[in-house]
């Protein structure tokens, strides 16, 4: 369903991008009228666009990559649209058929660039919240791992994964017929149904209705692994194998072979100069044209915190950077003078457990957060003057989380490694689920981005990160 709407929003695009060029004038910027002669021309071009789109992987990914967006697209679909309105347009020219005024051509290709892309975005929302979206899902691993799964999944209902339970194998897992009645008693994992018991995968697949299996590193031994991965991936279901050391290799994994030999290469984790260059020239020019935008926005909320309340306009606390140095982070101040006098009198009120001693402390509702704090949390707006952290080199625009000192020194190990790039306005943690997420979540991700940049993942979190502020979604 999805695939034959986003075929449609992509002829749409093109069409109206048409028609916008035609009132411009026409693709030969009014130099003669031939709009039967351009109307065949998209016609025939049609057909290739969505030749060229499947060839670009734009229709079938979305049913494999249940995170999959639409800013993961601009780059695909920027190389798309290049190809097919100048290859098409300029082959149509050369062979005499069409002449074209270049400004028109431009224009045709920006309008087609960013319509394909805002239609898309448009069917993609519209498609969550139909029913025929949502897919079944069943987490088979232990327990722990299970609630692990479920409970990142449950954190993106976009995603459109409903877990319908978890399943927990004993001993060897393999009984030709037993199913869902065969097992234990089914009890509650959270808001999860867990199964236990020596059950047939697949059976259990057929009776709850299962479109999307994930496997954990825990399922039986390698060769119980594999026979149950070829068993699974014959039925007409997504399947998704959770590897062990998927939080140590991340996603900038080589897929090649050697004499059929398949293997994983983990590319080296030492960054370029060249690339470190280039993220801080964009840090620069992105945040000082920001700053020159959102001036007047920045000026409207210090006069509202004066107002508001007593105290400083700016929150400032010490934090640790790059390669562990210290720097002051600012922030607009959106508590209370006292706030962290009476940190421990709501101590019991924070979302993760344990948070006093080693987790992020953050209350839903906090009593100390300010009227005005409270609006300007909820659109990051108390982060804006991080900007100028940005300029003075101590941040960059996407990065890990900039800690304060007491919450640095309860990472170790590999962790560690989060130092090695300047601590980001945004990241990861932030397009992810900002304050819902644990702090062992948090430091993960954090890790994954260090040995996982790229400047291309720099801007696809940049875009994200609009929407993730829109929603609102895990702002306290």
């Amino acid at each position: 369903m999805l695939r034959r709407f986003l075929v449609v929003a992509d002829l749409a695009a093109l069409a109206f991008a048409f028609f916008l060029v035609e009132i411009y004038g026409g693709l030969d910027g009014g130099a003669e009228s031939s709009l039967l002669l351009d109307v065949a021309l998209l016609g025939v071009s049609a057909p290739v666009w969505i030749a060229g789109a499947r060839a670009h992987n734009l229709y079938h990914v979305d049913t494999r990559h249940a995170d999959h967006r639409t800013h993961d697209e601009v780059a695909p679909v920027l190389q798309l649209t290049t190809l097919w309105s100048w290859s098409v347009l300029l082959l149509a020219s050369g062979t005499g058929l069409r002449d074209f005024s270049l400004p028109a051509l431009v224009l045709f290709w920006g309008l087609t660039l960013v319509l394909v892309l805002a239609l898309r975005a448009a069917v993609r929302t519209w498609a969550r919240r139909q029913p025929w979206y949502l897919q079944n899902a069943l987490v088979v691993g232990t327990a722990v791992e299970s609630s692990s799964i479920a409970a990142r999944i449950l954190r993106h209902p976009e995603y459109g994964i409903n877990v319908v339970a978890c399943l927990e194998l004993s001993g060897d897992g393999v009984g030709p017929n037993a199913g869902v009645e065969d097992a234990e008693p089914v009890r509650r994992l959270g808001p999860v149904p867990l199964i236990r018991g020596d059950v047939d995968v697949a059976t259990v697949v057929d009776e709850l209705d299962v479109d999307r299996v994930l496997l954990t590193p825990s399922v039986g031994s390698l060769g119980e692994r594999a026979d149950l991965v070829c068993e699974l991936s014959e039925l007409p279901i997504h399947l998704d194998v959770v590897p062990g050391w998927g939080e140590v290799m991340g996603s900038r994994l080589e897929l090649h072979e050697m004499e059929g030999m398949p293997l994983l290469t983990f590319p080296s984790a030492e960054l370029p100069r060249s690339s470190l260059l280039l993220k801080r020239m964009l840090d620069v020019a992105v945040a000082g044209c920001a700053i020159a935008v959102l001036s007047p926005v920045m000026a409207v909320c210090a006069l509202a915190i004066k107002l508001d309340t007593n105290g400083p306009v700016l929150f400032r606390q010490r934090r640790v950077g790059r390669d562990s140095r210290r720097f002051e982070l600012v922030k607009f101040r959106s508590m209370s003078e006292d706030a962290e006098a009476r940190r421990e009198q709501i101590a019991d009120r924070t979302i993760h457990s344990g948070a006093t001693d080693n987790g992020v402390f953050k209350v839903a509702e906090d009593p100390r957060v300010t009227r005005v704090g409270r609006i300007l949390r909820r659109f990051s707006l108390d982060e804006l003057p991080q900007l100028f952290n940005i300029l003075r080199g101590d941040m960059s625009l996407v990065g890990p989380r900039p800690l304060p000192e007491n919450e640095d020194e309860r990472i170790t190990g590999r962790h560690r490694r989060r130092v090695d790039l300047m601590p980001g306005l945004t990241g990861l943690w932030q397009v992810h689920g900002r304050s819902n997420i644990p702090f062992e979540g948090m430091v993960d991700l954090d890790y994954l981005y260090v040995t996982n940049w790229s400047l291309w993942m720099d801007l696809k979190v940049l875009i994200r990160t609009f929407a993730v502020v829109a929603r609102g979604q895990g702002a306290y």
